[in-house]
């Protein structure tokens, strides 16, 4: 006897399942990979913007009979200030791109959701009519068996 079709579909449909599955863990590593990106350039910015505040106070402290020591410091300020943006601009860029790979990843994970559902419900879909057939059929069955049985009774 064939395999009903909805056994096969629903081969299908497990397979479908495993690959959502894997997709979803692709996602969660994903967004772990945003979170983590966001909370080093939070890191980043929030020690900038501590350094810039204290290289400040210091500056101001040392007045004008520092000059010498306060233009060398301010060099010095300066250069560490530019390294420390192009590191905030790097891991920027870092988040952005872990950001288009969430989205991606969020994407791909919601269209493999929507067609393992469609699957499943095309299972159910093919299980009721297999059955209803099946009900039909013993229905069929049962009524040929009265007639027969009723018809050998008439002959008597």
């Amino acid at each position: 006897m064939a395999i009903a079709k909805s056994k096969r579909l629903a081969v299908v449909a497990r397979l479908a399942a495993l690959r959502e599955q894997q997709q979803l863990i692709r996602l969660q590593q994903s967004q772990a990979a945003l979170q983590q990106n966001q909370h080093s350039l939070d890191r980043l910015v929030s020690y900038k913007d501590d350094y810039a505040a204290g290289i400040g106070v210091s500056v101001g402290e040392m007045g004008d009979a520092a000059n010498g020591v306060a233009v060398n410091d301010l060099q010095n300020f300066s250069r560490f200030m530019n390294d420390l943006s192009y590191a905030t601009d790097l891991q920027q860029q870092q988040l952005d791109r872990a950001s288009d790979a969430c989205q991606l990843d969020n994407d791909r994970w919601s269209q493999l959701h929507a067609r393992q559902r469609r699957l499943e419900e095309l299972v159910e879909v093919r299980r009721r009519d297999e059955l209803h057939r099946e009900a039909i059929r013993a229905d069929r069955e049962n009524d040929d068996r009265w007639n027969a049985l009723h018809q050998t009774l008439k002959v008597r």
